[in-house]
């Protein structure tokens, strides 16, 4: 796979992050109730860490989508949104965008792990385990 295809996929993979991020909440809100009901505190841990990995994916997508769309900048090969996405991420603050560092390993993992612990998460929520 190419940098410029790595750079587009990780580009569209952080937008996972906006839906875990707001069913790992619900989970949350959710396990309150929980613990309300069962006293038990294991699975409001678990989907709070959900929730944080939503938002992990996001962070962890975006950062590898910038950093891989930098070290392509100069071939333009970039497709033009992303292009302008890179351009005023660059605009507002270089320094940071040089300093990313890709981890499209791991900005893989990572959804797929908040993935697993929410469908926990909400299995036992949802009576699963009884």
């Amino acid at each position: 796979m190419t940098t410029v295809a790595r750079t587009v996929l990780h580009a569209r993979l952080r937008w996972l992050g906006a839906p875990l991020l707001l069913t790992g909440v619900a989970a949350v809100i959710g396990a309150v109730f929980y613990i309300a009901g069962t006293g038990e505190w294991f699975v409001f841990a678990l989907a709070a860490f959900g929730a944080g990995l939503g938002l992990a994916s996001f962070g962890a997508n975006h950062d590898t989508a910038m950093a891989l769309g930098y070290s392509v900048l100069d071939s333009g090969s970039l497709p033009p949104g992303l292009r302008a996405e890179l351009d005023r991420e660059l605009a507002r603050d270089r320094a940071a965008i040089i300093a990313l560092r890709a981890a499209p390993r791991i900005s893989l993992v990572i959804p797929l792990i908040a993935i697993l612990i929410q469908g926990y998460v909400w299995w036992t929520l949802l009576g699963g385990l009884t």
